[in-house]
């Protein structure tokens, strides 16, 4: 658990790379703001990410040291801190494209099979609805409910396997193999990767959950009186994020070492 945290703060030390990631991602998150180039900023934020943690894992995976990491990570240039590893990203994104798509299809198909599409008409009462399901539609939806919550808690060590990938083939397959990867999902049923897991999800869901309070009711009616403030809140909030996604990076990687321990 300490390494995780050891390689966050590392990374976070090479100031100059996390000042220009800042500066890059808040630039596409302010072309976000543009309806109909705002999908391409997008997704080429989430590429940039991914290929700087693939970049960040391979010179973790190479260096004998958090020192020897730390010059490694100096000495490279910011344009293959950012691009070096854009197919391995490109593979991961993919994948996770396809899986988003097919855990929402499979949730449509359980609810045609059992004739009960009449679930998603008010997501309001979704839960209400639920509840007033025939007995098959619960079973299917509590089966589906299991396999997620499951799966949720595998993610996290298979994107650190596929962030170890150099090319699009091995990032992609081992993401799309996290759905079917039965005997991967044992190997994760070990103390460390449940302590990596834990204290991931709690650090992740509580910076988040506070970041979008404060933005509802503190930073939102402020940019909406003064839209300047936006040019000092973007980068600070992509700063949190990124800081976040390089925790993640670390966590995924180590969690999934030691399903092969």
């Amino acid at each position: 658990m300490r390494e995780v945290f050891k390689y966050t703060f590392t990374t976070i030390a090479e100031w100059k790379k996390l000042l220009l990631v800042i500066l890059t991602v808040s630039i596409l998150t302010v072309i976000e703001a543009f309806p109909v180039i705002s999908i391409v900023a997008f997704l080429f934020e989430k590429l940039i990410y991914l290929s700087i943690g693939a970049f960040l894992i391979f010179l973790v995976t190479r260096s004998k040291d958090i020192e020897s990491y730390f010059d490694n990570l100096k000495r490279n240039s910011f344009s293959t801190f950012l691009f070096h590893f854009i197919p391995t990203a490109s593979g991961i994104l993919v994948a996770l494209l396809i899986i988003l798509t097919f855990w929402i299809m499979f949730f449509v198909l359980i609810l045609q099979f059992t004739n009960t599409m009449y679930i998603i008409a008010d997501p309001h009462q979704i839960i209400v609805s639920v509840e007033n399901s025939p007995v098959l539609t619960q079973i299917l939806l509590g089966f589906y409910s299991i396999y997620l919550m499951f799966y949720s808690y595998v993610f996290l060590g298979k994107f650190g396997e596929a962030l170890s990938q150099e090319t699009f083939r091995g990032a992609f397959l081992s993401m799309i193999s996290s759905l079917i990867d039965f005997k991967y999902w044992i190997n994760t049923f070990n103390l460390k990767y449940f302590v990596i897991y834990l204290v991931w999800s709690i650090i992740i869901s509580v910076i988040y959950t506070l970041i979008g309070f404060t933005y509802l009711f503190v930073i939102f009616p402020a940019i909406v009186n003064n839209p300047n403030l936006g040019l000092i809140i973007i980068p600070i909030l992509v700063g949190i994020t990124t800081i976040l996604t390089y925790y993640t990076f670390f966590s995924a990687y180590f969690a999934h070492l030691s399903t092969e321990a």
